[in-house]
Parts: C-alpha cells; structure tokens; sequence
C-alpha cells in the first residue's frame, strides 16, 4: 500500500450532468506513470481522473481544473463540494507497480438543490471552538489545538463555492460545560448580542468533545500489533442569529495513529503536525464538516441589517464583496419577540412588501437603498431586516 500526503485539494468543475433522484455512490480508478516526477503532482493527477473516471459512470462528464495548494487534501480520504452533483470523494486505495500509481476513489453524487440560490454570499462568523475536557490536551501538549480548528473552518468556508463572508473572532460562543444543554432563551439571547456586536447572519460554533488515546490490537499470526490511536470528536452548530434558531447540530468523528510520544510537544502551527496521519484525519474532518453546512446555506435566505435611515433612503450591512448590485430590490422585515406562556420570547419576522427597495449605491460591505412606500407610512428601524425581493 502506498500513501502520500500532499497539500492539494483537488476543486472540479460539474460541466455537464444528468440528475439522479437519490443520492449514491460510484467507484473510479485511474493510473499514472510517475517516471521521476513529483509524487504529489502525480498523485493529484490521478485522483483527478480517478473521479473523472467515477463521474463517467454516473452519466456525468467532469473536467478537473484547479489545484488548490492549501493543505486540505492532505492524506487518503477528503470532501470535495461542487456547483453540481458532487458531494464527497473518498480516496480507498493508492498503489505502485512498476513505477504506475494506480488510485482508486468512491464518489458520492446527490441530487442538485431543489431549491433558488439568491444569488448572494452569506455572512457568516466563527467563533472559537473550545477542548471540552482540557486534560486530554495535555498529551502532546495541543491545548491550542479549538483555535487551530477554528482558523481551519475560516478557511476553508471562505474557498466554498458561494462562499461566506466569514470572520474569525476570538470568542467562543457559550460556556464550555453547556453544550447538551442550550436552551432557547440563551440562543435569543446571545444572538441579539452577536447581531449588534457583530452583525452576521449566521453563526458557526461548536466543541471539541473528544481527543483521548486508546491502543488497538492487531492480531498478527505470530503476534499482536500494538498502535496508539487517538479519537476526535467534534460536534457543530450552526445559527441564523437574525432570526435566533439552530439551524443544524452535528457530531463528527474520526480516530488516527498517535505517531508521538508522551513527552513530546506537538506544534500545531506546523504543517508537519497536519501532515501526520491524525493532523490529515482531523483536516478531513473538518472538511466534511464544512461541506454539510455549506450545502445548507445554499437554501438559506439572505438578510442585511440596516445600519443606518434617512429620509427617504436606508443603508444595509451588506456591499459588492456580497454580491450586491445596484438595481437589486429587497424586502423590509420587522422583528418581533412575542412571550410565550412559558415565559421565553420566540422570534418572529414580518415582512412588508409595500416598502419597496431598491439598491442605489454600492460599496465593498454596505449599500443605500432608496425607499418607495407610496401606501402607508412605515418607520424603518436600526436593526430592521432586508432580504432580497423574490
């Protein structure tokens, strides 16, 4: 068996494709001569055609363009996220004969979104994501390794096809002990705070449960093989802040081989540690992560905010970096937090399509629009909400 570790995330374009009704997954194989060149390069190629190869049994012709040198694609296994059918790829084997690199992937191919992109990038914040028990960092010393994991989802949420805005805080979200227990008037609560201080529509947070070691045996035919694996365990959240609801939560776990000792402080700002077999495993983790959330945010609406009212004119806190264009027309929306009998408010929003807006001005992170309300008086607020008209 052979395995390599390059930095590469292999990003592939759908061109032509025929829709499925069900989700499945397709094997490809290809081979390439290595002749003296460069093992990653040549191990990038071969994925390449491999899920080109995948992609022609599934009735879909792909063509491989981009090589994105990020250390995403660093070990046997990764999530690849599309405009098209594409969801996940999964490297199953690399071997060498006689100089050939032969590669073997799974593909998974689900049905496109039923559902209309509006067309812009949302915006999005990361807050920081926290060890869950801090004593199990303490093997390897990786007691930094939630913030190492949130840079990675920033960055790789910000090279998703219609990619967020994203913004890395140094804040985590809620307490560290709370996390099987947030209730729904701590998330209104905290998500008022992170409109004002921040004002992103979504917000992505989480913890980092599990990262203890344990052995596994092997059984050999003359005796037992012995490897330290380590667990990571990581659950995801995912908020609309405007509207103050959880609008997905998942586990994610993955184990790998614990290649240092007890004594040895991992640097984790070291590609060295990311190209270790549990620093590749951790990064695809991640991405699958990454690629679930960014899936459902393409059928989540856009809202701004307004961050500032004139007369006849408001501005929003979305600009051109969002897709914004003059000429786009949006919708007004009111917030309500009616009490419920049980003593907690419930977000609500109501829109009034009577308002028309239409973008007159443009720059990098906000626009003006101009009002027309030529049926009744409405006073728009600071912290009012627009969503693009439908």
């Amino acid at each position: 068996m052979f395995s390599y570790g390059p930095k590469a995330l292999v990003a592939l374009l759908l061109l032509s494709f025929s829709a499925t009704v069900t989700a499945n997954w397709q094997q490809g194989e290809a081979s390439v001569a290595i002749e003296g060149a460069d093992l990653t390069d040549v191990r990038v190629q071969a994925i390449k055609n491999a899920v080109a190869d995948a992609s022609f049994k599934n009735g879909s012709f792909i063509a491989a363009e981009d090589v994105v040198l990020d250390g995403l694609l660093i070990s046997s296994k990764s999530v690849i996220t599309t405009q098209g059918q594409i969801q996940r790829v999964e490297v199953m084997s690399e071997t060498v004969t006689d100089d050939i690199l032969k590669v073997v992937v799974k593909v998974s191919f689900s049905p496109l979104f039923n559902c209309a992109h509006d067309g812009y990038n949302r915006s999005m914040l990361v807050a920081q994501f926290q060890v869950l028990k801090p004593q199990q960092a303490k093997y390897g010393s990786i007691f930094d390794l939630g913030k190492q994991i949130s840079k990675r989802f920033e960055r790789q949420l910000s090279v998703e096809h219609n990619s967020p805005k994203v913004l890395l805080i140094d804040k985590a979200f809620t307490d560290v002990n709370s996390y099987d227990k947030i209730d729904l008037q701590e998330i209104t609560d905290k998500a008022i705070y992170m409109t004002r201080e921040y004002g992103r529509q979504f917000v992505l947070f989480g913890f980092i449960r599990d990262i203890s070691l344990f052995e596994q045996v092997t059984e050999e035919l003359l005796t037992d093989d012995v490897s330290l694996r380590r667990n990571f365990t990581i659950q995801v959240y995912l908020l609309d802040a405007y509207k103050h609801n959880i609008l997905y939560k998942e586990t994610y776990h993955s184990e790998a081989d614990w290649e240092y000792s007890s004594d040895y402080s991992v640097d984790t700002n070291n590609s060295l540690f990311w190209r270790s077999d549990y620093g590749r495993v951790v990064l695809n983790t991640i991405n699958m992560a990454v690629s679930d959330v960014s899936n459902l945010l393409q059928c989540e609406r856009s809202f701004a905010q307004v961050i500032n009212t004139e007369q006849q004119s408001i501005t929003i806190n979305m600009g051109a970096e969002n897709g914004i264009k003059k000429g786009d027309k949006f919708t007004l929306y009111k917030k309500r937090l009616p009490i419920g009998v049980n003593g907690m408010s419930h977000s609500t929003l109501r829109s009034y399509p009577a308002v028309e807006l239409e973008v007159k001005q443009v720059d990098s992170t906000s626009s003006v629009l101009d009002m027309y309300n030529p049926n009744q008086f409405i006073n728009i607020e600071l912290l009012d909400l627009v969503s693009p008209t439908r």
